[in-house]
């Protein structure tokens, strides 16, 4: 499916990219922008940048960044097509029909995606039959109300061979994107039948709402496991999902924390009974990325667990996994026997509400299952015991922290303070020398490196100049020609006033990078372009470093100018006239030292040999240069 260019600029103008990332991203506003965790690596402290006005993000960490289009297409990893179709039906703009699915236009992703929609709805629609009573009725027993149901996109899959595999097959979906689905296995000679049969579903969503695979409970005994789950596909890894993230994220956000189970069945009773901030691991051992997917919307943690062994050693894995994330963590033990499914519907919300309250501090938690353990009897188990508080109150990412935490430790153990201070630096100090190392071991040296820039006394003036001049351009860009490029790329009318009337030109930048992007917003200029930055960011022809450079110098944390006063006229306001005449002064000081320089090194290697007349000349002009743009700038 064609879509028009002017179509997807009116997409991209209609939606608001603060609102669509930060349903995945926790934001704060900050000055005029919002800024927040990036999404792209593991932050641990705001480092993406969310610019409304400009309609882009950045991060200032690991150097992400684009539109609405780029965060759509890279973080929920769809396809550019789906990205605009996804955002068009927000703004309630028509698009064009589009072909089936199956027609070669959409990769296996795609087909994935699409394929699992369509068995999700099979699945649900077969619920509402005859044939899926048992698992209704299931449902219904454990308290599911209707809504909750659909909220879940709970369903049936039939007690059948191929039910799903025909209905999906005259659907138009091909076997292959059913196999990348998860959704079929093949017998010895190759026949395909259903993966999931007489089993009541849960549908398991990415937190954009996207079906990514399902977990099946069993209806009756037949020697099968009673829980299975989809694979490892094109679309699901169980490691990075959290079981109602898509339909809790708004409750977490908002409440500050999340109640944190372990099954399907706990967290949509807890859901049922008011507890909206409720996710689940999906029965898998928490992981680092499931932490880091909901450290972007709260900061605290309420992990509960089943009261049996298996249960505490499950959330005791998941504390220390938590606190290395940064999350504040209270663990929630329930009587022995019981898990919050049968808890809640035994006593009810208020009482589990009671249990949250009084939850235990993760330090208290760790002392409580030690004594239990019997670990506190012997001095020799004490002593390792202490070491293992210290090591666990080590990771917490915090450090203004650790003192208090230690005191808390040395109150509950009867110790001193300064034992636990003795232990913890030790710690760290065998911390530091691994890590030390470690990164010995990774430094490599070249011996050619060191002389790979020298030049002999025998070259002459201008190669030595020349050679100083490339080795410059090769820099990254100077603060004043990021400010330069700024206000050009992002302030209306101020590129055509600096070439029309003060004659800038991409020459007059110092580094390439910088001369590269000017030159691409003069030929913006030239062709038209009335908004340079949307204009330059929304061709693909340009080079996808130039388009993060221009981002990062869009985006700039300090953005000076945007205390400016924005232009009326076609000339800019007097305040900004002098800070572009500024930066520009200070651009032609870099030029001039940087030739002086390269004279100087010439005079210095050329002891002895007379040098050209021309050379002392030009290092007086430039120094007479120098001085008076160095005047101006003092006035």
């Amino acid at each position: 499916m064609k879509i028009p260019e002017q179509l997807i600029e009116q997409v991209r103008q209609r939606s608001d990219i603060v609102e669509i990332i930060g349903e995945s991203v926790q934001l704060k506003k900050s000055g005029r922008s919002y800024v927040g965790l990036c999404p792209f690596h593991a932050d641990r402290k705001p480092s993406m940048n969310v610019s409304p006005d400009l309609q882009i993000f950045k991060c200032f960490s690991c150097g992400k960044g684009g539109n609405i289009y780029t965060f759509m297409t890279d973080f929920h990893r769809l396809t550019f097509l789906e990205a605009v179709k996804s955002l068009a039906a927000r703004a309630g703009i028509s698009l064009p029909d589009e072909d089936k699915p199956d027609t070669g236009e959409y990769n296996r992703i795609d087909a994935a995606y699409k394929t699992l929609l369509a068995a999700a709805k099979f699945y649900s629609a077969t619920l509402g039959t005859t044939e899926g009573k048992s698992a209704l009725a299931y449902f219904k027993k454990r308290g599911f109300q209707q809504k909750l149901i659909e909220d879940f996109s709970l369903g049936y899959a039939p007690d059948s061979w191929t039910s799903l595999l025909a209905e999906l097959t005259k659907q138009g979906y091909s076997e292959s994107a059913i196999e990348d689905a998860g959704l079929i296995l093949s017998r010895d000679e190759g026949k395909p039948y259903d993966r999931f049969r007489g089993r009541a579903m849960f549908a398991i969503h990415d937190v954009s709402g996207r079906v990514l695979g399902f977990g099946a409970r069993q209806m009756k005994e037949d020697g099968q496991a009673k829980y299975i789950n989809s694979p490892q596909s094109l679309v699901y890894d169980k490691s990075k999902v959290l079981y109602g993230l898509f339909q809790a994220k708004q409750a977490i956000r908002s409440q500050e924390e999340a109640i944190l189970v372990e099954g399907y069945a706990d967290a949509l009773t807890l859901h049922q009974a008011g507890f909206r901030n409720t996710i689940a691991s999906s029965g898998t051992a928490l992981t680092k990325d499931q932490l880091q997917l909901l450290n972007r919307y709260c900061k605290k943690i309420f992990i509960v667990y089943d009261a049996d062994n298996a249960g505490i050693n499950a959330a005791a894995r998941g504390l220390e996994l938590a606190i290395e994330e940064g999350f504040e963590v209270n663990i929630v033990s329930l009587p022995s026997g019981e898990d919050p499914d049968s808890f809640v519907k035994k006593n009810g919300a208020d009482a589990f509400r009671i249990y949250l309250r009084d939850s235990a501090s993760f330090l208290d938690f760790k002392i409580a299952v030690m004594r239990k353990q019997n670990l506190l009897d012997s001095p020799s188990g004490k002593a390792e015991a202490v070491r293992t508080l210290v090591q666990i109150i080590a990771k917490v990412p915090d450090v203004l922290q650790h003192d208090f935490l230690m005191s808390r430790v040395a109150d509950a153990l009867r110790l001193s303070e300064a034992q636990l201070h003795k232990i913890y630096d030790e710690l760290t100090k065998a911390r530091k020398a691994h890590t030390t190392k470690n990164n010995r071991q990774l430094q490599t040296i070249d011996p050619q490196n060191e002389h790979s820039h020298t030049t002999t006394q025998k070259e002459n003036s201008t190669a030595i100049v020349t050679t100083t001049l490339q080795k410059s351009s090769e820099q990254p860009l100077l603060p004043e020609e990021k400010e330069v490029l700024r206000i050009a790329l992002t302030v209306p009318n101020a590129l055509r006033y600096m070439t029309q009337h003060l004659n800038v030109v991409s020459s007059q930048f110092v580094t390439e990078s910088a001369q590269r992007i000017f030159a691409l917003a003069e030929t913006a200029l030239n062709g038209g372009a009335t908004d340079i930055f949307h204009s330059l960011n929304s061709k693909q022809s340009i080079a996808e470093e130039d388009l993060q450079l221009i981002m990062e110098i869009a985006i700039r944390r300090d953005m000076p100018s945007e205390k400016w006063v924005d232009y009326k006229v076609d000339v800019p306001t007097e305040n900004a006239r002098k800070v572009l005449t500024d930066s520009l002064s200070k651009i032609e000081m870099r030029s001039i030292e940087r030739e002086m320089n390269a004279i100087q090194t010439r005079m210095k290697t050329a002891a002895g040999i007379d040098l050209p007349n021309e050379l002392l000349v030009r290092l007086m002009e430039l120094t007479t240069r120098k001085k008076n743009i160095t005047d101006n700038l003092s006035n």
